[in-house]
């Protein structure tokens, strides 16, 4: 059976991260499941942590002016959720598991700590969730142009 800090290093958002930086994460990181049609997130709430799809979808909401939900990107496995997290921040979208999802959920204060003390490991993460920023705008740069139609 694989611990935890294997399965964490598995992770594409940690694959290539130094051993003794994953160490330190798995002080932070818990395994979660959600059910479908459980919110991960909710808009306006503080995000208190950083999820890292393992298994399932994960449907990101906003809402219309006439209150319809709409869906503007759905995360996979692989994908980061709450990439906003550093700051911390409260959450722009609603998040809910399409379908069953699993999910490791880093804590903002406890990864915060650890990335204060290890300037390496803060700039590693934080290099990450840049590049996942620029990548979730490209996206939806293309989906506002309509190529995807």
């Amino acid at each position: 059976m694989e611990d935890l800090e294997s399965i964490l290093q598995k992770h594409s958002f940690l694959a290539d991260l130094r051993p003794e930086h994953v160490k330190l994460i798995v002080g932070c990181a818990k395994n979660l499941r959600f059910r479908p049609g459980e919110f991960l997130a909710r808009e306006g709430q503080k995000e208190a942590c950083m999820y890292l799809i393992r298994r399932g979808t994960v449907a990101i909401e906003t809402h219309a002016p006439n209150g319809e939900t709409i869906c503007i990107e759905t995360l996979m496995p692989g994908d980061v959720l709450g990439i906003s997290w550093v700051t911390p921040a409260t959450a722009h979208f609603d998040c809910r598991a399409r379908d069953t999802v699993i999910a490791f959920s880093l804590d903002h204060d406890c990864l915060d700590r650890k990335m204060r003390e290890d300037a390496a490991l803060g700039y590693a993460i934080t290099s990450r969730l840049l590049d996942n920023t620029y990548q979730r705008l490209s996206r939806l740069r293309l989906q506002q142009l309509d190529v995807y139609r």
